[in-house]
């Protein structure tokens, strides 16, 4: 079984740059971080986060590889170009699909392509949301739902990416889907 996270880094990190992308963001970054560590023991699980200074990036990759320093910023564009890219791909492909964004990157990325996301999900998958109610109100969730898919959605209250609550009844979704 495939998940796939998205998800922007964090203002906070660590110093050290040989680590992997996943442990290099601190702060809130944690919760995603923490997600994908228990996703990790129920799925074949791929974190990809999202920067305006390299892009996407793999959870596992070291971040003294992707880090381009200041003259390689890809910028908000270049960013959204390759997540939606990355987004369309994985969907494809993914069991769980989970989508954790800020309003802005929200709107760059998922709700650019989601006509093309719900025709590339998988039917029966598990696909979580976390975005402002407002990102989340404009999308359709109908035809999504018509492949038998399962839709959570968090709506983001300031900084926290998913609520406990929601992420509860995540892993409760993957587990009866492992089970399967």
């Amino acid at each position: 079984m495939q998940a796939h996270i998205f998800a922007e880094g964090s203002n906070t990190t660590g110093g050290d740059r040989d680590q992997p992308v996943k442990e290099y963001y601190e702060g809130l970054f944690g919760m995603v971080a923490g997600l994908y560590d228990e996703l990790v023991e129920m799925t074949d699980a791929r974190l990809h986060v999202l920067s305006e200074e390299y892009g996407v990036a793999r959870g596992e990759e070291r971040m003294s590889v992707v880090y381009t320093g200041e003259q390689g910023l890809v910028g908000s564009d270049g960013m959204a170009e390759q997540a939606r890219a990355e987004l369309l791909d994985a969907a494809a492909d993914a069991d769980v699909m989970i989508i954790l964004l800020s309003s802005s990157v929200f709107q760059d990325t998922v709700e650019e392509v989601w006509d093309e996301l719900v025709e590339a999900a998988k039917p029966e998958s598990i696909w979580c949301l976390g975005a402002a109610r407002s990102s989340l109100d404009r999308l359709d969730f109908e035809d999504l739902e018509a492949k038998g898919c399962t839709v959570l959605t968090y709506q983001r209250v300031g900084v926290a990416r998913i609520g406990s609550d929601t992420r509860e009844e995540l892993l409760e979704a993957v587990k009866r889907k492992g089970s399967q």
